[in-house]
Formats: structure tokens, sequence, C-alpha cells
């Protein structure tokens, strides 16, 4: 009796059958891809197609979880913020003294990058974006985080003003700090830059 060319293929040739996620699970691989491709693609640039190229699916599936490119783009902006809030959950609540806390905050942030390359580039892609549709919810997360580093680092000045500059400072370091890291800044570098950031701002307010 004649049988098919799959019978004749030994069992490790023949194609495994693919596995049926569910659709939180389908959600969330498909988010985790589109961080990959707004990452290496940038927010503009990255589409519902190049999403179901990278995830193996059809692009009617990417559409059917994120329906346009706007919700496509916020639910990855929303997941920005788990990331980000993940890492204030990593600072200690208590710190000794504001350099104490600038250098945990600076260990936090570098675990993030570590565990999260591809996050950590959607953000600093983010955060260079001018594009009419998307600067706005950036503002938006970047006031959010200022009012974070105000909240976090102690002995902030009584001047709310400067409060808020100080954090700004930290806040612009802090992108730079991710940018050494992608550029192959040597770790000794990367430490000398946070110990001067944290000397700066750690200065008695005048």
């Amino acid at each position: 009796m004649a049988h098919g060319m799959s019978d004749m293929l030994p069992k490790s040739a023949k194609a495994a059958p693919r596995k049926r996620l569910s659709p939180d699970a389908r959600r969330a691989q498909l988010l985790g891809t589109a961080i990959d491709v707004f990452a290496e693609m940038g927010l503009e640039r990255a589409g519902h197609g190049d999403i179901a190229k990278r995830a193996g699916v059809s692009t009617p599936t990417v559409f059917n979880y994120f329906p346009t490119r706007d919700a496509l783009v916020q639910a990855v902006l929303v997941q920005m913020d788990v990331f980000v809030d993940d890492m204030f959950k990593r600072v200690p609540e208590q710190a000794d003294d504001r350099r104490h806390r600038i250098l945990q905050l600076a260990g936090a942030f570098q675990r993030m990058v570590a565990e999260q390359p591809n996050a950590a580039k959607t953000l600093l892609k983010w955060g260079v974006s001018f594009d009419p549709d998307i600067r706005p919810s950036y503002l938006d997360f970047q006031n959010r985080m200022l009012d974070r580093m105000v909240a976090i680092l102690p002995d902030n000045s009584a001047d709310p003003a400067k409060a808020r500059a100080e954090a700004r400072i930290l806040y612009g370091a802090s992108n730079l700090f991710a940018a050494m890291a992608f550029d192959n800044f040597r770790p000794e570098e990367m430490i000398d830059f946070v110990g001067r950031i944290a000397d700066v701002l750690s200065q008695p307010s005048s």
C-alpha cells in the first residue's frame, strides 16, 4: 500500500503542529513583537504588516487584536508605562541620602535596560519622535516620570520649580545613560557618569 511523502520522513523531519495560543497569549505575543519591531524601526515607520511578518502570522490577525495603527501604538506605549513602573518598584523605599537614592535609581534603570533592551530602545525612540500623533503622549509620559522623580528624591528643594528642574536633569541623564549602554561604553565610564550626576544633584540647595 502506497504511503504519502510525510510518512516516509523521519519523525524529526515532520512539521510539528503549531500550538494554538489563547487570545490573551496571542495578544501578549504580538505586543512583545511590536515592541521589538518598534525598537528597530521606530514608532513612525513600523506597522501591522511588519509585526505580522516578524510574528509569523497574517496581517489580518494583527488587525484583529489592534484594529488601528493608533490602537497598536497606544498598546505599546501603555506597556512602556508597565516596564517603567516595575523599574520604580525595584528602588528601595528608604535611602540614606539623595546621592544614594540617585545611585539606586540608576541601578534599577540599568537592570531594566539589560533585561528589556528593546523596551528601552522604544522609549528612546519615543522621546525623539515629533510626530504630532505621538508627541503629546510622550510629553504626558515624561511629566509623569518627572512627578515620580520629584517624589522619590529625598531632601528636595522647597522651591517646586527647582525640584522639577533637577528631576528634568536626572531624566535627561537617564536617557543618555541608556544610550551609553547601547553604544557599549565601558562600565567604569558609565559608573563615573552616574557618580558625577549624583554629585551635582546632591549639592545643598541654595
